[in-house]
Parts: C-alpha cells; structure tokens; sequence
C-alpha cells in the first residue's frame, strides 16, 4: 500500500511511504503524526467513510493505490461525547423542536462517536461472535503468562472496561462488576475501551471479505500501561487474523507499542516521526531497536 504524501501547511511532509498491512507511526508530540493520518484518511475516495471524533479537518495533500470498501477514523476528540452523554436531555428536547438552533451543529458533532452503532448495524453476528472470541482469547492468553510469572493480581488490570454502543447510547460494564450507561459516571479512560469495540467491530465487518481501513489516532491515550499493552496485542490479533482488516495507528506509547509488537508479528511495518523546525521526517523503523526518538528517554538516562 503505497502513499504519497506532499503537505506543505501547517508542516512540510514530502514523503513516498510504502505501507503495510498494518501501520504504526510512532514519535513524539507535535511531529506532524495525526495530520499524517487525517491526510491518508483524506485522500480515500470510494469507501464508505466514518468519523467517529469531533470538527474532523480535511488534509488532501496525500494520495493512496489501494481502495477499501470502509474507512474508520477515531482519534481522543471523541471523548467530547461526555458533552452530549451530560447534556443529553437537553440536546434530545432541541432535537424534537421545529425549529432549528446553532445547538444543532453542536448536537451533531459531541454525538458523532455514536455513529459506530452504524458499523455495527453492518455486521453479522456469528461474526461478532467470531471477533468477541479472538479478544477473549488474547486476555486468556495474557492472564495465563501473568499467573505463569506469579503476577496474577494483575489480571483484572489488563482489560477494566467494556462499552457496548446501543440505540440509546454507550453502555458500560467494568471488571468489579459495576455497569450503567452514562460515560459521566466514567473517568476518560472509556475512551480507550470505545476503541477496542471500534477495532472489534471493523474485524467482524471484515470478515464479510469487504476491504476495511481503521485509523486509530493514539488509541492508547488515557489508558494505563497495562491496558495499553493488552490493547495493543488485541488489535494486533484482529489485523493478523483478518485477510480484508488494514490498520494504520499513531501513537507514542511505549506499552501500547510492546503490545502491537509482541510475538514480532508480521505485516507490520514502523515508522518513526521526527520535527526539525516545520519540517517532518519519517523513516523506517526496525523492530528491533530499542531506541526511538521522543519514547526512549527513561532508557538513555537510567
């Protein structure tokens, strides 16, 4: 999957990218890694789009060879949802008036993480099934190491929250046995959890053998590193057990990375980030090393 990218505004990035399967951009904060993505998602034409975040912004400086039937784009502005989940009577009582207000525009895009019920609407449910056993299967699998290393207390660290999207909103179940369906009772970590469910609904609409793309911006971000690592290892296993799942990922989590890398998948293909001035580098990255610019610094100075 090869992309061209020439952005010159807010930074310059000129760059010829030979993509994988599945993607990771890995650098620090403000070296142009989320308006890579937005350019990528941008320059995707024929699929049926979805944009489940807030005030999306068009880059169209990039250009792609391949075609998908879907495209899916989250990043953390989708936890403005708390403003619509809060509010939410008030914006339902807009909604049934006739006449129309700015709160509209407003109600449309704090809800805009909702429209993941749409993808669900997709699937199959023996493949929902399919995907909610490959997630299971990994947190078996990391359980059963934590047990094997004598940590098993941090077993109910590692996935602590469900969401489920129905027709009445984001509903909740945590690993204390605590559920509801107000994300306001939440901390922002439902954030992260909202996109494992992304992930695990866009595998089970591949597996119609309908070419799907999934863009996670920092998916990581407001999970703790154990989570982060165990989200990096199910989506991981949801791009490795899918032929038609492509999954392109920004991040600079060095948990959520140890999780996509874990087992050296293959398929996968690195890059790393860097800024000098507006400019943006980017170049391949093995997955051997251990040094990455912006993740590494705990590292060099210990």
């Amino acid at each position: 999957m090869k992309v061209q990218v020439n952005i010159t505004e807010p930074l310059k990035i000129e760059e010829s990218l030979d993509l994988g399967k599945t993607t990771m951009f890995i650098g620090p904060n403000l070296a142009g890694k989320s308006l890579l993505l937005r350019c990528i998602f941008s320059s995707i034409t024929k699929a049926e789009k979805y944009i489940l975040t807030v005030d999306f912004n068009i880059v169209r400086e990039c250009s792609i060879d391949e075609e998908f039937n879907y495209a899916i784009y989250v990043d953390p502005y989708a936890v403005i949802y708390f403003l619509y989940d809060k509010y939410k009577s008030l914006f339902e009582e807009e909604e049934t008036s006739s006449k129309l207000s700015s709160l509209t525009h407003v109600r449309e895009d704090v809800k805009g993480i909702l429209r993941l019920s749409e993808i669900r609407s997709l699937t199959r449910d023996d493949d929902l099934v399919q995907a909610a056993n490959e997630l299971n299967n990994v947190l078996t699998q990391i359980s059963e190491e934590l047990k094997e290393v004598g940590h098993e207390e941090e077993v109910k660290y590692i996935y602590p929250l469900k969401i489920s999207v129905t027709s009445r909103g984001l509903e909740w179940k945590d690993a204390f046995g605590n559920e509801g369906n107000s994300v306001n009772n939440l901390s922002l970590s439902f954030y992260p959890s909202f996109v494992v469910t992304t992930a695990l609904y866009s595998y089970a609409l591949s597996k119609k053998r309908v070419k799907v793309l999934l863009l996670l911006d920092e998916p990581d971000v407001f999970a703790y590193p154990s989570f982060a690592y165990t989200m990096g290892r199910i989506i991981r296993n949801f791009s490795n057990k899918s032929e038609y799942l492509y999954t392109l990922i920004v991040t600079h989590n060095w948990d959520f990375y140890k999780g996509m890398l874990h087992d050296k998948p293959l398929n996968l293909r690195l890059f790393t980030c860097s800024r000098n001035g507006n400019t943006i580098s980017i170049r391949p990255l093995s997955i051997d090393e251990w040094y990455i610019p912006g993740l590494s610094v705990s590292a060099v100075l210990r």
